[in-house]
Order: C-alpha cells, then sequence, then structure tokens
C-alpha cells in the first residue's frame, strides 16, 4: 500500500519529479525561494526561518559583511572586536602590510592602523585620560581609547562589539533602544541594523511584507502604505480591481432581484391594469377609452404576427459511451527521494 506524499509549501500531493529536503517533500515548481521565487531545486539555498531562500537573499538578510570592503564574507574570517574581515582585508590602512601577531592594531572607524603607523596620532585615552602605551586601542567616536576604556555610559559594560552613539556619547545596544531606539511597525520589537522606512514608520527587512501576496521586499523595491499595511503597487492595482468588481457584481445582483420582484408584482390577476413588461406573456384585462372590453371582444381586435417563429430542436438517437484517456489509467509507482511519471 502506497501513502500519498503532499508537496510541503502547496500542500497538493506530488506527481512526476519531486524535491526532497530533509524529510519534506515539493513540487520542483514548487521548491522557490521565498524572497525571489527563482528555482532552488537546481543551486544551493538555505533554511531561515522555516523559509527557504536563495544564496543572493539570504546574504542580503542575514549575511556578515566584511568590515572593510563590504562584500560578504564566505570561508576563512578574520574577527577583531567584534568585527569581521576578509583575511586580505585585514591589513594596515596606511601602509598596506599585513598585521604582526601581536602587534598593537589601532582602529581609526573602518580603518586598522598598525603601532608603527599610529604614532601619528593622540596617545592619551578619551575615557581615563591616560598615555597609550601598550596592547589594543580603537578609535571611537573621533576619539582613541583604551580597549577596556570604551563603556556604554549608562550600564558601564565595556563595549567590544557593535555600538550606537548619542550626541557624541557611547551606549551599547539595550540602553540606546530603551531610552532612544525605533520599533518595528509589525512585530514591535527594538530595529537594529538594517532599517526599512516607508512613510514614516520602520520595519525590519524580514518584517515588512505585502498585505496581499506576504512576500518580503528586495532592497530599493517600490512600497505602497495604506495605514499599517505595505503593498507591492502591483498588488495594490489587483486589490482595487477586485473590489470594484465585487461591488459592480453586487450591484447587478440587487438590480436583477428588483427588476424580479416588480415583475412579480405586476403579475397580480387582482389589478385592473395590466401594463406591457418584457417578462409578461398575457393581458387579463384592458383598458380603452375609459372602458373595460371584455374577454369576447378582444377577439376581434386584429391579430400582429410575432416577429419571430419559435424553433424546435431535432429529436435524435443517442447512445451513451465512455472513453478513458491515458491519463485516467490507474499505475502503480514507488517513492523515492525524485519520482518521475511512467508512460
Amino acid at each position: 500500500i502506497f501513502t500519498s506524499i503532499s508537496c510541503f509549501r502547496c500542500g497538493e500531493a506530488c506527481k512526476g519529479e519531486v524535491v526532497r529536503v530533509q524529510n519534506v517533500h515539493f513540487h520542483v515548481s514548487c521548491f522557490t525561494c521565498h524572497v525571489c521565487a527563482c528555482d532552488l531545486s537546481s543551486s544551493g539555498f538555505f533554511q531561515k526561518g522555516g523559509e527557504y531562500l536563495c544564496t543572493a537573499d539570504y546574504q542580503r538578510l542575514y549575511g556578515t559583511r566584511c568590515d572593510g570592503c563590504g562584500d560578504f564574507i564566505t570561508g576563512e574570517v578574520v574577527a577583531a572586536l567584534g568585527r569581521a574581515y576578509h583575511p586580505e582585508c585585514f591589513i594596515c590602512s596606511a601602509c598596506r602590510k599585513p598585521f604582526p601577531i601581536g602587534d598593537r592594531v589601532t582602529f581609526c572607524g573602518k580603518k586598522c592602523v598598525c603601532q608603527h603607523c599610529s604614532h601619528t596620532l593622540s596617545s592619551n585615552c578619551a575615557g581615563c585620560k591616560e598615555e597609550i602605551t601598550q596592547g589594543q586601542s580603537l578609535l571611537a567616536l573621533e576619539k582613541q581609547w583604551h580597549v577596556s576604556c570604551f563603556k556604554c555610559q549608562t550600564c558601564g559594560t565595556v563595549l567590544t562589539g557593535e555600538y550606537i552613539s548619542k550626541d557624541g556619547v557611547p551606549y551599547c545596544e539595550s540602553d540606546y533602544h530603551s531610552q532612544f531606539g525605533i520599533r518595528c511597525e509589525t512585530c514591535h520589537k527594538y530595529i537594529s541594523g538594517r532599517v526599512l522606512e516607508a512613510g514614516g514608520k520602520h520595519y525590519h527587512p524580514t518584517c515588512a511584507r505585502c498585505a496581499r501576496c506576504h512576500m518580503m521586499f528586495a532592497e530599493g523595491e517600490e512600497m505602497y502604505l495604506t495605514g499599517s499595511e505595505v503593498w507591492h503597487p502591483l498588488c495594490k492595482q489587483a486589490a482595487k480591481t477586485e473590489k470594484k468588481l465585487r461591488a459592480l457584481s453586487l450591484s447587478l445582483s440587487l438590480s436583477l432581484s428588483l427588476s424580479l420582484s416588480l415583475s412579480l408584482s405586476l403579475w397580480n390577476p387582482h389589478n385592473r391594469f395590466s401594463l406591457f413588461c418584457p417578462y409578461s406573456m398575457f393581458a387579463l384585462q384592458a383598458k380603452v377609452e375609459n372602458e373595460n372590453l371584455k374577454c369576447r371582444d378582444l377577439a376581434t381586435l386584429p391579430k400582429i404576427k410575432t416577429l419571430y417563429d419559435a424553433q424546435r430542436p431535432d429529436l435524435i438517437p443517442y447512445a451513451a459511451y465512455h472513453r478513458y484517456s491515458s491519463d485516467d489509467r490507474l499505475e502503480r509507482c514507488g517513492y523515492g527521494e525524485v519520482l518521475r511519471h511512467q508512460s
């Protein structure tokens, strides 16, 4: 006994070729990127939060960028003070030489300076005001600091990774959000990193989804804002068209209902007058010059030949038969990672 395999994306039974990912199955046409809808059956993919993404969209939304060149990092990575670099990008920005092992590294914004080239910088720490003589130092907020002196203004935590500044004062992410943070319009969580803004409202890139197709917006893609909902322009136009069609359908239904009610009210044997109506076929009485014509008098009136003669269909003998196409035959097949239709 064979059990049917259902597609994880559309829920329909799988026929023909089937793609298996771990313990779930997809139609080949259904196994697509959740963002750009490109085919994933013949390329690499990533899974994030139950969604399947192509490499380009995964890196754009969740990837790690090199702090030196700005490109996404794949393979070997060099980490320093919470920043990530390609090995070939982690060099002194002044002399363009690799850093000797154990040497002091001074960070000037996104630039890294070796000990020899850092002598031109001020050697006093902006935190403790003491001279920086050895070890790593960093340049932040246009000032040079001991690594251990660069702290959050509120909680005093040493800022070894990302930080956010306000009026020249450094804060950790948590304290900055609690005092000055911006919340996502969809999930209502604080936004850190990349943000999508539309009509004065802010969203995480993964939270801003079209109200009609529920797909995410690509970087730089046009958005249509209605109240608290965001739409693709084409989806918004399609929704407007559907609304107009529904209103037109409702109007036609009401008009037909009123016409039917009027016809039934006119067709009343107790009425003295009979009005000519496209839906009426008989007249019980008529009134001409304030006198009622009796039924026998109606027969003497001149008759007008009808404009159209009704045609009747021909009756022919009929014998029912059934014809089966090749697609209707029942076939047995086994299920594996890839199923092909048997001819």
